[in-house]
């Protein structure tokens, strides 16, 4: 593995500063413009005076973590032109990172807005993390940066901006909410974030339409399409990849995504700008047409599902299902399968399902752990602590406590029950 530094020229310049530097060999507790933080143990300190660097490295292997704490400047005009600014000018060009940000919702902590995103680079060849959260408030901004090449530092990381808090409270702030742990993580084993929480548990409505595919124009092919309604009158045509456990239309990241809904009586008219208009006609309570007077595209009001805890074998490799072992798997590892054991009593053992998609999930969640379900969002806590939170729902309007339930949406995928034969192999 190659070290951090990313050229000859770069090494010669951070030998001069590394003169001027400090070894931290204890966890400290520190603070440059409105943020602290606590450094973990064994951290080297370079300091400037536009950026405070600790930076942690095994010469063996080439492993590294840096953390850089950037210094309060005048802010580009809101949260998202603040992160933009940051990310092209702190992350992109220093280090060469060609890749846009995975983004997390905007957050609030004690009135300050802020911005979490992350990608992966090739370090030296390296695949390497990015990380950066900027936070915004009173025309001003303020960025700290995280750059790893290892998930030796998995822990380090997430004690850091667990550490991360602001000293300035904005007075008169419309929300300032306290710390609390999230629920993302990043993608293909790099290290998992915990951000403040800035939301309310808002209590959606899903429906759910095994719906002739528009792409095929058959009736023969189908897929799940989703609605997901707000009590005040906004809707997406998808569910969110961690489901909807903290979303809110503000925070989601997804603001050209959402729609107006207006009640017309025997009618929902669904009017999206980016996306055109469709229309939902009452059928009863818990079902409508996509259509008027018709019997097909029917969407089904999908049942709650907070609190469930059920009990047997899931995957989403239909070979399980059939009763089969999938030949791929089997051969990398005979002890890795694509399936996920849930028990009734809140645990569950995760024998080899990486729960990646576009934005969250990996195989930290692989092992055994608990579980919970809230607002349509399933909720893994593994043993080490760390969190991964992921869309949940039932097939359609079926009983998500039936014993005999044929399996749920995970993930926006299809987990089926598997068969009774299959147990866990410890």
């Amino acid at each position: 593995m190659e070290t951090y530094l990313k050229n000859t020229m770069y090494k010669l310049f951070l030998s001069s500063l590394l003169l001027l530097s400090l070894s931290v060999a204890f966890s400290q507790k520190s603070s440059f413009g409105i943020v602290q933080y606590t450094v973990p143990a064994g951290y080297t300190l370079i300091n400037n005076d536009n950026v405070l660097t600790y930076y942690k490295e095994d010469k063996n292997t080439g492993a590294y973590c840096n953390f850089f704490v950037y210094k309060l400047m005048p802010g580009k005009g809101g949260v998202q032109k603040d992160f933009d600014f940051s990310w092209a000018n702190l992350v992109q060009t220093p280090f060469k990172v060609t890749g846009a940000a995975t983004m997390l919702p905007v957050s609030t902590l004690k009135g300050w807005q802020f911005l979490m995103g992350s990608t992966k680079y090739a370090d030296n060849g390296v695949t390497t993390l990015a990380m950066l959260t900027t936070f915004s408030g009173e025309n001003k901004m303020q960025s700290i940066c995280i750059l790893s090449n290892s998930d030796n530092y998995k822990k380090d990381i997430e004690d850091f901006i667990a550490s991360v808090d602001v000293i300035k409270e904005i007075k008169n702030a419309a929300s300032t909410q306290p710390k609390t742990k999230d629920t993302d993580k990043t993608n293909d084993g790099m290290p998992g974030i915990e951000t403040p929480a800035s939301f309310q548990n808002i209590k959606y409505e899903v429906w759910e339409c095994n719906c002739p595919n528009l792409a095929t124009g058959t009736q023969v092919t189908t897929k799940l399409n989703t609605v997901v309604i707000s009590p005040d009158g906004k809707y997406l045509t998808h569910m969110p990849e961690k489901g909807l456990n903290g979303v809110t239309p503000q925070n989601s990241n997804e603001n050209g995504s959402w729609g107006t809904v207006t009640d017309k009586g025997n009618m929902l008219s669904l009017v999206n700008d980016k996306y055109g208009k469709m229309e939902l006609y009452k059928i009863d309570a818990t079902t409508k047409s996509r259509y008027q007077n018709s019997k097909s595209s029917i969407y089904k009001k999908v049942k709650p599902v907070d609190g469930l805890k059920f009990e047997g074998a899931y995957s989403p490799e239909l070979s399980y299902y059939n009763g089969k072992t999938d030949i791929i798997s089997k051969q990398i590892d005979p002890n890795k399968r694509p399936i996920i054991f849930f028990k009734k009593d809140g645990t569950y053992i995760n024998e080899g399902i990486e729960f990646s998609n576009l934005t969250f999930g990996d195989a930290f969640a692989i092992g055994k752990g608990t579980y919970e379900i809230v607002n349509f969002s399933l909720i893994l806590t593994t043993e080490s602590g760390r969190k991964l939170q992921v869309a949940f729902t039932p097939v359609l309007d079926a009983n998500p406590a039936s014993a005999d339930n044929p399996g749920f949406i995970i993930n926006n995928n299809l987990f089926y029950r598997l068969n009774k034969t299959f147990v866990p192999h410890n």
